[in-house]
């Protein structure tokens, strides 16, 4: 499995869910959010690594139960959102449902134990966000890893307070915005590839919905 395959993997899975309302943050929410992003990342980590056969179940579950797929659904389309009619609107959420939910099935997930852990490094929180600087360490995913993801993957979770719990508002990997990549895959898909026609940017991201669901 290629390095750039395993990081979309911990983006799904273990840190992108958008909050809808934020609170103030006190001194217990700071020292919780360590507790918080440890305990996901383990539970994450020990799927990935399981040789259970309900480990796609159980990435599906958490797919669907922590991550906020129209939220970000809208956010990676931007400003096509609104130049969409109420039926196209529709299409394109559930499509982009299966989109996600079929990438992570098309990479076989062969990760051994030990070959994937992580460390959370240091918290700084800034308004009524909390910044968590962790690194991921990835043993044996390829034989030729980078440089730079030798010494560890720096990521960045920005998380907000969410009722007794935390989710991520937005997620860095070695200073790249998770959901702006998305946005300009995406942009590239309706402006460049299917001429800011809407329809046709449906009918291929369907076509490619399709591709990867048959390849999972």
């Amino acid at each position: 499995m290629k390095l750039k395959h395993f990081l979309q993997l911990i983006i799904l899975f273990l840190f992108f869910a958008i909050p809808t309302a934020f609170s103030q943050l006190t001194d217990t929410d700071v020292r919780e959010a360590r507790f918080w992003a440890e305990g996901k990342g383990k539970q994450i980590v020990d799927i990935l690594t399981s040789t259970s056969g309900d480990k796609y179940q159980r990435l599906d579950n958490i797919l669907h139960n922590d991550v906020d797929l129209e939220y970000a659904a809208k956010f990676v389309i931007g400003k096509y959102w609104r130049q969409m009619s109420e039926e196209q609107q529709e299409t394109y959420l559930d499509l982009f449902d299966r989109y996600v939910s079929a990438a992570y099935k098309t990479y076989p997930l062969n990760i051994q134990e030990g070959d994937v852990s992580f460390t959370v490094d240091k918290i700084l929180p800034e308004n009524k966000i909390i910044n968590i600087f962790c690194t991921v360490f990835v043993k044996n995913i390829e034989q030729n890893v980078d440089e730079q993801s030798q010494g560890g993957i720096k990521v960045i979770f920005a998380l907000v307070k969410d009722g007794d719990s935390f989710k991520v508002r937005d997620l860095k990997i070695q200073e790249s915005s998770f959901l702006q990549s998305y946005r300009t895959r995406f942009y590239k898909m309706i402006h460049e590839d299917s001429d800011d026609e809407i329809e046709w940017f449906l009918e291929d991201f369907e076509n490619l919905v399709i591709e990867n669901e048959n390849n999972s």
